[in-house]
């Protein structure tokens, strides 16, 4: 009798048990698709169950909606395409942040007319008096109707109630009268006896043509509205879902000198009270250290928080800038004394020796090299290949420089900066043509590679603009660059689920598999069929973040 009285109640213990199994019904469920999961076989299924904020089940229409319970939302997608939100290897987001509700963005505008309109709309949104800012990620030479420099009398036209500054690259900027009323300069000013005189670009009425810099272009800068905290972040907030509505669902912020601790505060504000719609996995630039005083670098990581549990706001590891000097052009190389390379390995092995993650700003080949002999002799003693080093940029990086990287276990991460101009389109302080990096060469190696931009300042931010330059090898005028390009697929898994590995965040991001974050972009296009110059004008019918949709809708 004991012996059965145990057997009811194993068996009781037993069902109470299978009653309380966790509900695997999906919270959401997209049938009927085309969806391109990126995954190791770049397989297509057709519908993806969500539940919480990642992926349930992917496949079959049948076996997906199988998952479906009293309460799952099915959207019937009528044939449109998925594909993974769209990851970009480096950026600089947050330092763009306080000022986003002034900011006007022409990415991938080809008409110099219609720019121009864009103009007149923005200061009619904003009303007079207020600041119409460009902060970069454009030029003149990506206008096909009129690719010349844009002039006072134009801006003016546009905007005459509002100060107008449009930043090419750092140390430039087209600007209009009420800019300079705002220094302080109007009509009557005698360019030639101010202090900034080098730097206002003037006719040969001595009048200023628009053009400013360095000096100028910052006294204006200085005159932008001072945000306070809390409606920075609200612009941060409107970036970060501006981006959304491009597709981008993650990006590698790679911080640099013009950002500091107020863009910091804000993002982690947005990421602690669950606000972010963006994934930012940023680096921590190094400090101006120099030559023999290096060995303080161990002393200042032990301080810093890298890696923390948060899925939207975490810092990877150091860089772009490690050390000043080797910050190169892609005309001028790295400084190449004994004493600044012993400081930059220095403050690599310092790096490394940390477990580290490094994430190197390199543009020149010579530099490329001169940085690779440093890890080759770091390497001797510290296996640098399980710490995921990379290299950004490589515009000038030949087969040789991308095995000696291979070798030891790096990434190579390549922009499309010089999609905005072709040619004509000049590196702010080489004055030359900016590199294109050999993509096709980079895909061909084997090697772990992927797509970004270097947005907001030196380039455009729009990742189908990006995927269409990798492609084609053109510039936004129509104007060839290069021979090195890859097919379709390459291009998306280059700008998905290569680039979260510079993130390490692979087996959670890149793809639309089971168990990964549902990170999702919704298109009426295929992708893999539309018109190759169709790439780029592709706008996601919805962009779905941790399985919510945060631009567009379903």
């Amino acid at each position: 009798m004991k012996k059965v009285s145990a057997l009811f109640i194993t068996g009781f213990i037993l069902l109470l048990g299978g009653c309380f199994q966790p509900d695997e019904s999906a919270d959401l469920i997209l049938h009927n698709a085309k969806v391109l999961t990126v995954d190791n076989n770049f397989s297509v299924a057709e519908a993806v169950a969500i539940k919480g904020d990642r992926i349930l089940a992917v496949g079959s229409n049948d076996d997906v909606l199988s998952h479906a319970g009293a309460s799952t939302r099915k959207v019937d997608m009528a044939g449109n395409t998925l594909m993974p939100g769209l990851i970009d290897n480096h950026a600089h987001i947050m330092r763009s942040s306080k000022q986003w509700r002034n900011t006007l963005r022409l990415d991938g505008v080809t008409s110099r007319a219609t720019a121009l309109k864009m103009i007149s709309d923005k200061a009619r949104e904003l009303g007079e008096g207020e600041w119409i800012i460009n902060d970069g990620g454009f030029s003149p030479t990506q206008f096909r109707d009129n690719d010349s420099p844009l002039t006072l009398k134009e801006l003016d036209k546009a905007a005459p109630n509002n100060p107008v500054l449009l930043q090419h690259l750092f140390s430039m900027a087209f600007v209009n009268s009420r800019a300079f009323l705002e220094i302080g300069i109007d009509e009557d000013t005698d360019i030639a006896w101010l202090e900034i005189a080098n730097d206002i670009d003037i006719d040969q009425d001595e009048k200023p043509t628009g053009v400013v810099r360095s000096a100028a272009l910052r006294r204006m800068q200085a005159k932008f509205n001072d945000y306070g905290f809390e409606q920075h972040t609200k612009h941060a907030l409107k970036l970060n879902q501006d981006l959304n509505a491009l597709g981008l669902t993650s990006v590698i912020d790679a911080t640099g000198g013009q950002i500091g601790t107020p863009e910091i505060d804000v993002y982690s504000k947005l990421d602690q009270e669950n606000n972010l719609t963006l994934r930012v996995f940023h680096l921590l630039p190094a400090p101006a250290y120099e030559p023999g005083e290096t060995e303080q670098f161990k002393d200042f990581l032990k301080g810093v928080a890298f890696l923390n549990d948060s899925d939207y706001f975490q810092r990877i590891g150091v860089g772009e800038r490690l050390y000043t000097p080797v910050h190169d052009s892609i005309s001028q190389p790295a400084a190449d004394s004994n004493e600044h390379k012993n400081a930059f390995k220095s403050l690599a092995k310092q790096t490394a020796e940390a477990g580290l993650h490094l994430h190197q700003h390199t543009t020149h080949i010579k530099s490329i090299n001169q940085l690779l002999d440093a890890y080759d002799e770091i390497a001797k003693d510290i296996d640098i290949s399980k710490l995921r080093w990379a290299f950004t940029h490589v515009d000038g990086i030949d087969k040789q420089a991308i095995e000696r990287a291979k070798k030891h276990g790096m990434m190579l991460a390549a922009q499309s900066r010089r999609l905005i101009g072709g040619s004509k389109f000049k590196h702010f302080l080489s004055l030359i043509d900016f590199g294109n990096p050999p993509v096709k060469d980079l895909n061909d190696s084997g090697i772990k590679w992927g797509l970004g931009t270097d947005t907001m300042t030196v380039a455009q931010m729009n990742p189908f603009n990006t995927l269409w330059w990798a492609i084609t090898g053109k510039a936004l005028n129509g104007e060839q660059l290069t021979d090195q390009m890859v097919n379709r697929k390459e291009a998306l898994i280059a700008h998905t689920r290569d680039n979260a590995w510079f993130m390490l965040r692979e087996n959670d991001l890149g793809s639309i598999e089971k168990n990964k974050f549902a990170d999702i972009l919704v298109l009426e296009e295929d992708y893999m069929k539309i018109s190759v110059d169709q790439i780029k004008n592709i706008k996601p019918l919805a962009t779905i973040v941790g399985g919510k949709v945060v631009s567009g809708s379903l």
